[in-house]
């Protein structure tokens, strides 16, 4: 079974300055099975949600948040819903997270867990504090059988990307993504606590581990077009990397570019799947 995941930072405001009719239209032209999606606050609203239902052509859980909440769809010819996880999401993180547990349809063996699909938002102000935000949602992505997927925007320098020039990039960015430095004239360099953080919870960066085997520079390209970094990013669990097949990102009418990776499901390494202790 061939699954197209497709995460999208929407920019707060697009329901109010006519950019999500925009990126509705994006989104239908990838026809993902999976969506996940950030700063879409205003369809906590249930009148707003049913719409974006409609419009999507896809079903639709929104999470509690402080704020910019964060949504995953789904299409329910690919994906049967069994349960939602948001437990920590208005307590534990600045933005939150959207967890669900699917079943995919049509696969070959049926799988003894659930597919984990998570959408979040690490907080953009500390990169130690989006290091702990990952380490729950590492927790998460595991506790349901060890089969998957956190999607969305990471905020903080994966491993493996080269340095942007730091001087492009606004100065409450460097404060937040960058190493603290002894004076003033040292150079800045980015912290990669963030992706330190998933490698160590044995999670896949997707585009990375493409990336080590095809020459291709469009895997690590940047995905935030004003912070100059590969923002958005899928880290996934040991049990998908066998799956993992594309990755390529779109360009919508947002301040983010949409990530979208390709998994074929058939391929996930069961035995790598296993209760939560």
């Amino acid at each position: 079974m061939i699954l197209t995941v497709m995460s999208q930072n929407a920019q707060i405001g697009a329901h109010q300055d006519g950019r999500w009719e925009g990126l509705v239209g994006a989104i239908r032209d990838v026809d993902p099975d999976l969506l996940l999606l950030q700063e879409v606050e205003w369809l906590a609203g249930p009148e707003q949600a049913k719409a974006a239902r409609e419009e999507l052509g896809m079903n639709l859980v929104v999470a509690p948040s402080r704020q910019m909440n964060p949504a995953v769809a789904w299409k329910p010819r690919a994906l049967e819903w069994l349960d939602t996880d948001t437990r920590y999401s208005a307590t534990d993180m600045h933005h939150g997270y959207c967890s669900l547990q699917l079943r995919p349809l049509g696969l070959a063996k049926e799988w003894p867990v659930p597919l984990v699909a998570i959408s979040t938002h690490l907080t953009p102000y500390s990169v130690e504090a989006a290091g702990q935000e990952a380490q729950l949602l590492i927790a998460r992505a595991y506790r349901f059988g060890g089969i998957g997927l956190v999607g969305g925007d990471i905020n903080h320098m994966p491993l493996g990307d080269e340095e942007p020039d730091w001087s492009l990039i606004p100065p409450y960015n460097r404060s937040s993504r960058c190493h603290r430095r002894k004076s003033s004239t040292d150079p800045w360099r980015g912290n990669r606590l963030v992706g330190e953080v998933f490698r160590d919870g044995d999670m896949t960066d997707v585009a990375a581990h493409l990336a080590d085997s095809r020459p291709d520079p469009s895997l690590r390209a940047l995905t935030g077009k004003g912070g100059q970094l590969r923002v958005d990013q899928f880290h996934v669990t040991p049990a998908l990397v066998p799956a993992i097949v594309d990755y390529r990102r779109v360009n919508t009418n947002a301040d983010h570019y949409g990530i979208v990776a390709t998994f074929d499901l058939d391929r996930v390494a069961l035995p790598a799947a296993g209760e939560y202790v």
